[in-house]
């Protein structure tokens, strides 16, 4: 077994259980009920179980850890979101670009910055509430949600320079993505890029790409770019960089934001609780009041907006005391893991209470994943998402007028055609 940095277990490995299904009955069961089919496998199999032969499911939190710790060396991110193949290797010179970024990223989202920014998104979450009010019926909110999150992070990261064309390049390149990422079906690169919904996502990359060199070209200063800049990023990995975290900023907030609108409407006493501690002042280090801060966490729980996470073993490997075969493709759903670890009782259950004193441990909570590849837009997501519950609780009433059976799970988790009633408080 191999552990490149030191990670592998030691000890004998325990071998996978194995499911038993052949590749079309796994497309046959995923694509009827992707979540349902993923929390049943854990449910019948255990936490590390081989879907078909090369497609391993885990679920066991040290296993999980283990995995996602060890990114970019025995586990590799080995596609892009239209899953052309990458290297993934840490040593990889674009590998190393991608990390480098991500680095400046991380720098450029300081408390300052955010500090700064959480005025502009609370005027904008006002107007957001009074359009709502004044309308009472919300059909189409995760757009409207959408919307606010690409603004957002257009304005934290352009700072002055005129940056609105970039929020419409990005929707248009991830509902190009939409039908790419979505498919089941694997067909080699020689084949794909003769398809129709490839070229268009490649069109559509494209035409964000120059919107991008454009802005950064463009007079202004401030923002997200300026650090990125002292990063010493040159422009390619700088839009790189940009293209990425656009297309998560875009969606992933905007979904966490529409499940806690749906959370409140269906737990009146958290709404009530929230609207009741808006007015109370931020943090010392900017943090929301304890309700919102819980609301929060138990909404991303049950309903984390990145669902699943999938990795490719290089190499044969042993983490959490399983055997992992080579080159089998990893796949880990923090959904599932919300509702199978032992450290959330009720996992069913909406209880932001449970966070007064909840500390998980290594692998049983990651909505923004862990490891050298989580989330780096997470401090800037999390005060969206906590000005979002402050400003629209204490503003609105919400009701679920319509909701689908099932999220929509073609990329990021969705509540599936939401339609919101909003009275004022």
């Amino acid at each position: 077994m191999t552990a490149r940095d030191g990670g592998a277990d030691t000890g004998p490995a325990r071998p996978l259980v194995r499911a038993g299904l052949t590749q079309a009955g796994l497309l046959e069961h995923y694509e009827r009920d992707r979540l349902g089919f993923l929390l049943s496998a854990a449910a019948t199999h255990g936490p590390a179980v081989e879907l078909t032969p090369g497609t391993v499911l885990l679920s066991d939190p040290a296993a999980v850890h283990e995995v996602l710790r060890r990114t970019n060396t025995d586990f590799l991110v080995a596609a892009d979101l239209r899953r052309d193949e990458l290297s993934g290797h840490r040593d990889d010179p674009g590998t190393d670009a991608w990390m480098q970024g991500r680095r400046a990223v991380r720098k450029g989202m300081a408390p300052p910055a955010l500090r700064a920014h959480r005025d502009w998104l609370t005027a904008r979450a006002e107007r957001l509430a009074a359009r709502w009010r004044e309308r009472g019926t919300v059909p189409e909110a995760v757009r409207e949600l959408e919307d606010f999150s690409a603004r957002s992070f257009a304005r934290f990261c352009f700072g002055t320079r005129e940056a609105s064309a970039a929020p419409e390049r990005t929707g248009a390149l991830l509902d190009a993505l939409v039908p790419v990422m979505a498919s089941p079906f694997q067909l080699p690169r020689a084949l794909r890029r003769f398809l129709p919904r490839y070229r268009r996502s490649v069109s559509a990359q494209r035409a964000l790409e120059s919107e991008l060199r454009r802005l950064l070209a463009a007079p202004g200063e401030g923002g997200l770019v300026d650090a990125l800049a002292e990063a010493g990023l040159d422009t390619d990995t700088t839009v790189r960089v940009l293209v990425a975290m656009g297309l998560a900023s875009y969606r992933v907030p905007a979904a966490a934001a529409a499940w806690s609108l749906v959370a409140l409407a269906r737990h009146p006493g958290t709404a009530d609780a929230c609207a009741a501690a808006a007015g109370a002042e931020a943090g010392p280090a900017g943090e929301p009041p304890d309700i919102v801060a819980w609301t929060r966490a138990e909404t991303l729980r049950l309903w984390p907006p990145t669902w699943l996470l999938q990795r490719a073993a290089h190499g044969p490997q042993t983490c959490g005391g399983w055997r992992i075969p080579p080159d089998a493709t990893v796949l880990i759903s923090p959904y599932v893991l919300h509702r199978t670890a032992p450290v959330f009782a009720d996992p069913l259950e909406f209880r932001p209470e449970r966070w007064a004193d909840l500390r998980p441990g290594a692998g049983e909570y990651l909505p923004y994943g862990i490891g050298s590849r989580w989330c780096v837009g997470k401090p800037l997501a999390d005060l969206g998402l906590a000005v979002l519950l402050s400003v629209l609780g204490r503003e609105l009433r919400f009701t679920v007028e319509r909701i689908g059976e099932l999220p929509d799970v073609r990329t990021t988790m969705l509540p599936s055609r939401l339609v919101l009633g909003a009275g004022a408080r």
